[in-house]
C-alpha cells in the first residue's frame, strides 16, 4: 500500500503469496522480505520484482544501514546486499 499524506491509501499487489514480515527503504529503492525466503524490491512501492534469497528460510526483517541492506531470519539467517538485488550469506 502507499499513501501519499497517511490517510488514503492505494493497494498494489507485491506479487507474493508469501505472508511479508519486513519493509524498509534505501538507496532509492524499497525492500520486502518474508516467508519461504522472500525478497521483494520496488522502485516506487507499487511494482514489485522478487530477488533471490537463496534460502527457503523466513525473513523477518530487514534495514538499510546507508551503504548495505541486512536481513535476519529464522535459524540464524543473516543476509546482506550492497543493492537489495544480490545478496549473500549463511542462508545462501
Amino acid at each position: 500500500m502507499t499513501s501519499p499524506d497517511g490517510a488514503i491509501w492505494t493497494i498494489y499487489s507485491s506479487g507474493t503469496r508469501e505472508f511479508l514480515n519486513g519493509v524498509t527503504y534505501g538507496d532509492n529503492q524499497f525492500v520486502a522480505v518474508g516467508f519461504e525466503g522472500v525478497i521483494l524490491t520496488s522502485p516506487d512501492g507499487k511494482t514489485w520484482t522478487a530477488r533471490n534469497s537463496g534460502t527457503k528460510t523466513a525473513i523477518n526483517g530487514v534495514i538499510y544501514d546507508g551503504s548495505r541492506f541486512m536481513a535476519v531470519g529464522d535459524d540464524g539467517t543473516i543476509l546482506t546486499s550492497p543493492d537489495g538485488i544480490r545478496w549473500t550469506g549463511n542462508g545462501v
